[in-house]
């Protein structure tokens, strides 16, 4: 659970450290965004492992909180949420690249 809110804080924090740096390169700004997604989707796999023991745990009676269960399936289902329109918005700036006439 901490794991995904923690991968949104750094999305947020490479973002915000993209938009204050005024002279980019082409190379460097690449890089904060390939950066930031890396870490995205290191949280969501992380969101998703909790969720899965969380989720064998209970099965198997080991834990018998269902509530920390369901909070941490809603973690990992808005941690994927956000994951998905991150990479929409990458493939709408691509697809906007793309059609710049040079």
């Amino acid at each position: 659970m901490i794991a995904a809110v923690q991968g949104i804080q750094l999305n947020q924090q490479l973002m915000n450290k993209i938009q204050d740096e005024k002279k980019l390169t082409g190379n460097e700004s690449f890089t904060y965004a390939l950066d930031a997604a890396k870490e995205l989707i290191q949280a969501n796999k992380a969101a998703e492992a909790e969720t899965k023991n969380l989720t064998n745990d209970f099965i198997t009676g080991a834990n018998d909180d269902i509530a920390s269960l369901l909070i941490a399936q809603e973690k990992s289902g808005i941690l994927l949420q956000y994951t998905l329109q991150v990479r929409n918005g990458l493939l709408s700036a691509y697809k906007e690249i793309m059609n710049l006439s040079v």
